[in-house]
């Protein structure tokens, strides 16, 4: 077994515990102090492997890892007749830093192998410090910071620095925003002196624990080594990603709300002109000018066309044109539909992020 080492001593803290001897860091050991200078620097800066939402898409050397559209309804609530078209509002695109990040590191970690001690190259460093440090992070590690999350207010356990807001609008007014997160500070803070990796003095070949600023220095390929091995990559879709690895979403789900639709039965007196044609039974008196074709049962009179006024009474079949005044009940359906008050989900979208 070989890997990244440390001085072995007594207790937590080297300033006042026995040194015993050289010992290989345990990857539960580089996910503390380790990981807590490395995440750190990481969410300082905004670069390689940092998360961003724009409304203006993806901006340079950042690629678009998804998109969520806030869409609304053409019309406002209670207009009818609407064919319920919508449009898009805003398209908010998440993207991931996807250039190069320059290797920074002003000191080489040292290693055990299995015959002496010995700088370790730049793969052992990816694979023996760095990946344990990218396992702790989107593990949620309480040592570690840099991870993102959705959600409407702030997660609890360390800081967390608002990266902007996604905004979900209605037609009425409505509105919902949630917001893109980044832990910036870790929820325990380890001891200064717990668990640092070890360096050779170009001096005088001595060896000596790196300091916070040497550790800090491997940001660089730490951002790198998020790129080229893919845990730690973000990813914006309905459900978690199948092309590989596992996924876990991040925060609460982005959901676009749309007014409803809806087609409503119409009962109540009518009271009005009435233009049109009418074909039944008519019973009742009617008092004014007719002028067409009559045709039906009449005491006294056979014939098959009259053309003048008529008042009185008439009982029969009436077929032909009308046009008069109607006041009375009516059953039926609007023609169209009505957009209406209350919501449902158009599409969703979640954050997730690649953990293996």
């Amino acid at each position: 077994m070989a890997g990244a080492v440390r001085i072995k001593h007594s207790g937590t803290d080297i300033t006042s515990d026995v040194i015993q001897g050289l010992q290989e860091l345990t990857a539960a050991e580089l996910k503390v102090r380790t990981a807590e200078i490395i995440t750190t620097e990481f969410a300082g800066t905004t670069g390689v492997a940092s998360l961003r939402v724009d409304t203006t898409g993806a901006p340079t050397n950042f690629t678009s890892v998804g998109t969520f559209v806030d869409t609304d309804r053409d019309d406002s609530v209670g207009t009818h007749p609407t064919d319920g078209a919508t449009t898009a509002v805003n398209t908010y695109t998440f993207s991931q830093g996807s250039s190069t990040a320059s290797d920074g590191k002003t000191a080489i970690p040292l290693r055990f192998t299995s015959e002496e001690l010995e700088q370790a190259s730049d793969a052992e460093i990816d694979s023996d410090i760095l990946d344990h440090v990218i396992a702790g992070m989107v593990a949620q590690g309480a040592n570690t910071c840099g991870q993102y999350y959705i959600a409407a207010s702030a997660p609890s356990g360390g800081t967390w620095t608002d990266r902007g807001s996604i905004v979900d609008t209605q037609v009425d007014g409505t509105s919902a925003t949630k917001k893109l997160w980044q832990k910036t500070a870790v929820t325990t803070v380890p001891n200064d002196n717990q668990f640092r990796t070890l360096t050779k003095m170009a001096d005088d070949n001595s060896v000596q624990e790196m300091t916070e600023a040497e550790v800090a220095s491997l940001e660089g390929r730490f951002r790198n080594r998020i790129m080229s091995n893919n845990i730690g990559k973000y990813e914006v879709s309905t459900a978690a990603p199948t092309s590989g690895g596992t996924w876990q979403q991040q925060g609460e789900t982005l959901t676009d709300q749309v007014k409803d639709t809806a087609t409503y039965a119409y009962a109540g007196t009518y009271t009005g002109s009435y233009t049109g044609y009418y074909d039944g039974s008519y019973s009742g008196t009617f008092d004014g000018t007719y002028n067409g074709t009559y045709a039906a049962n009449y005491s006294g009179f056979a014939g098959t066309s009259y053309t003048g006024s008529y008042t009185g009474s008439y009982t029969g079949s009436y077929t032909g044109s009308y046009a008069g005044s109607f006041s009375g009940d009516f059953t039926g359906y609007y023609d169209g539909v009505t957009i209406i008050s209350t919501s449902s989900t158009a599409t969703s979208k979640k954050l997730f992020l690649r953990i293996a």
